[in-house]
């Protein structure tokens, strides 16, 4: 049993109570920290989100200083659902005081941070996971296996898309304060960014159009170019209005195959080059619980994660951060 704290009880962190209780087999919420007391206290809808819904109750420590839960000689590892520009500063703090580390993505603003980060846990030889969760979400895992194993041949082009109402739902507004989170493109669009180096590796060249707030950019459309004529795009952006629907989707063509994924509209579908259409048997279970399931069982085995190491949030961040060079300079930059 492993006992966790975690930093930061607003709407995500309801998300990973939710997976928590689901996992109490294997780990158990003992400590709490925020700084509006109803959140660290488990008496406010924000604690639980969706785990309200699953009948989640919280019974930890109460904290309103996260050097005070840090501190705390029951917690063995902390989940840091804060806001992007406070993640370097805790995950360091935890590392250095022995602790695990979960953080929600990205991993930071800035690459030295990250790298600040990645030291901090080799220095203190304590797991750094980030929850870059698409790549523990079934159908973007599905689509992983059939490029790992050849199963239809190589890509050959994929666009991919994340599009959401403007987030106004946080207590102090601060996703959309771009000094703190980075804008649209590096806390929304960087889930297909993690996703596609997770798929395919990195770019060659890169070039963006987007639509700003002046310093904060609220969409973007990116194209990737692989060589060996390989080209993708990601559109992302949250400047859409409150009555449209979340949504995430992909359109990946195959040498031998299309598979399709809409999360609006139903089941991945695989169209292949001869025959009928294939809806394949995913694997069970939401994408944040099967990430938090995978944490835990680095800390158990004391392995450092494969799945996504720091260095690939690393790198996350650096594309993104060249994307937004590509905008400034309004031309296509190289990446290597």
């Amino acid at each position: 049993m492993i006992n966790i704290g975690i930093i930061g009880v607003g709407g995500i962190a309801g998300v990973h109570l939710a997976s928590y209780s689901a996992l109490k087999e294997q780990a158990n919420v003992v400590a709490l920290c925020d700084i509006m007391p109803e959140r660290s206290q488990g008496k406010s809808e924000a604690v639980t989100n969706l785990g309200q819904n699953s009948g989640v109750k919280v019974h930890a420590t109460a904290y309103a200083n996260y050097h005070d839960l840090i501190a705390d000689s029951a917690v063995q590892a902390v989940d840091i659902c804060l806001p992007t520009d406070l993640h370097a500063e805790v995950a360091i703090a935890a590392l250095e005081s022995g602790k695990h580390v979960l953080c929600e993505k990205p991993m930071a603003l800035t690459i030295e941070q990250c790298d600040r980060m990645i030291a901090a846990a080799d220095a203190s030889n304590r797991i750094l996971m980030i929850a870059q969760c698409i790549r523990f979400w079934p159908e973007y895992a599905y689509v992983k296996a059939l490029a790992q194993n050849g199963t239809y041949g190589k890509i050959t082009d994929a666009v991919f898309s994340r599009l959401s109402p403007l987030p106004t739902w946080t207590a102090d507004g601060w996703y959309l304060q771009a000094e703190r989170s980075g804008g649209a493109v590096q806390d929304l669009h960087i889930h297909d960014v993690d996703y596609l180096l997770y798929l395919l590796g990195k770019p060659q060249t890169v070039s963006v159009q987007a639509r700003q707030q002046q310093e904060r950019i609220d969409f973007v459309s990116v194209n990737y170019h692989f060589g060996d004529d390989l080209s993708v795009r990601i559109d992302g952006g949250w400047d859409y209005p409150p009555s449209l629907p979340f949504r995430m989707s992909f359109l990946i063509r195959f040498e031998g195959a299309t598979v399709e994924w809409d999360s609006l509209r139903g089941p991945l579908k695989i169209y292949p080059a001869n025959g009928e259409v294939i809806s394949p048997e995913l694997v069970k279970g939401d994408a944040y619980q099967l990430e938090i399931e995978y944490f835990l069982h680095c800390i158990a085995t004391n392995t450092k994660p494969i799945i996504v190491t720091p260095e690939d949030a690393r790198e996350s961040v650096r594309l993104v951060k060249a994307e937004v060079e590509a905008l400034r300079v309004g031309k296509t930059v190289c990446y290597q």
